[in-house]
């Protein structure tokens, strides 16, 4: 697979919009102006009268704070996919191993590959730092498609419901799995960077990575997969899981060189196994396969039908 030069030039520095549900941290001085010169005699006065219809006044914004509300999305996934767990989990050990339950000689064979990797370091230097939080990571999605977080709602909002989902059922397979880093195992691997107090397998990253180039990718395509993004091919979306495995005829195009990147910067790191991140693509898959499901996101009207509207010279 060819492997994108990142190392800045991805990273588009485009800020992301505030996560808590706070848009910003400046204090406002003198704000009790107005709660002393305001007649609060006739209370009736101080809002505006009642409007009538179905409510007596608006709703807040449709999109608010996209980290948290994802929460809401997470919510219908974990619905309408009551058997998450267990597919997922089939998913996993179904292209990749925990190194716990390897051979000796297989885990030896995981170790030389991180090993090897390692060489790329000072190359990928800044780019793995970059990508180690959620931020840094999700910048490079941005930063590809061009996702302004304050004009692209609905975009912004499905790679934070990606990065949510993904995020909920990946932690959920590494304690399930208990699978040790493997730097735990073998001391000639020196992570660049601390590894993440949680186990291993899967590997978080690839299946937040994998989910969001998958679910942006097929937001703009049509039910056969056909899609105006510039040299993506796509299978159908709703081909089975074998299909989108690298041993089957798995989506191309920049988005998906992207996820196998960020991927393979936490084996690079020394912090990931590769059969951590091949149970990790598999696992996002798998939930890709299941929001087709979830009418909020992949209903008529819903997310995707948002995104699509967003960006309308990609999609078909």
């Amino acid at each position: 697979m060819p492997l994108l030069d990142m190392n800045m030039n991805m990273n588009m520095n485009m800020g992301l919009a505030p996560s808590g549900g706070r848009r910003g941290f400046r204090v406002r001085y003198n704000s009790d102006v107005e709660s002393r010169i305001a007649d609060a005699n006739q209370p009736q006065t101080l809002v505006p009268p009642i409007s009538g219809g179905a409510q007596n006044y608006p709703s807040s914004p449709k999109y608010w704070d996209a980290d948290l509300q994802s929460y809401m999305y997470l919510a219908d996934y974990l619905a309408a996919t009551p058997n998450w767990r267990a597919a997922c989990s089939n998913a996993a050990t179904g292209s990749g191993t925990p190194a716990k339950d390897m051979t000796q000689a297989q885990l030896g064979g995981e170790v030389r590959h991180i090993l090897e990797l390692a060489l790329e370091r000072e190359d990928r230097f800044m780019e793995v730092i970059d990508q180690d939080d959620a931020d840094g990571a999700i910048n490079y999605w941005l930063g590809m498609l061009k996702i302004d977080p304050a004009r692209h709602l609905a975009t912004y909002q499905m790679v934070c419901a990606a990065r949510r989902i993904g995020e909920h059922v990946v932690m959920c397979l590494k304690g399930d799995f208990k699978s040790p880093r493997p730097s735990q195992l073998c001391p000639a691997i020196t992570p660049m960077i601390d590894p993440p107090a949680t186990p291993t397998f899967p590997a978080g990253h690839a299946v937040q990575s994998y989910l969001i180039s998958y679910l942006l990718a097929y937001s703009l395509s049509d039910a056969q997969g056909r899609t105006n993004l510039p040299q993506h091919t796509l299978p159908p979306p709703n081909s089975p899981l074998t299909t989108f495995l690298p041993a089957g005829t798995p989506p191309t195009g920049a988005l998906f060189d992207l996820a196998y990147r960020v991927s393979e910067n936490r084996i690079v790191a020394g912090i990931h196994y590769l059969t951590d991140i091949l149970a990790g693509q598999a696992v996002a898959i798998q939930i890709f396969l299941d929001i087709q499901n979830v009418g909020s996101i992949w209903g008529g009207g819903g997310l995707r039908d948002q995104v699509r509207a967003e960006f309308p010279q990609y999609a078909r």
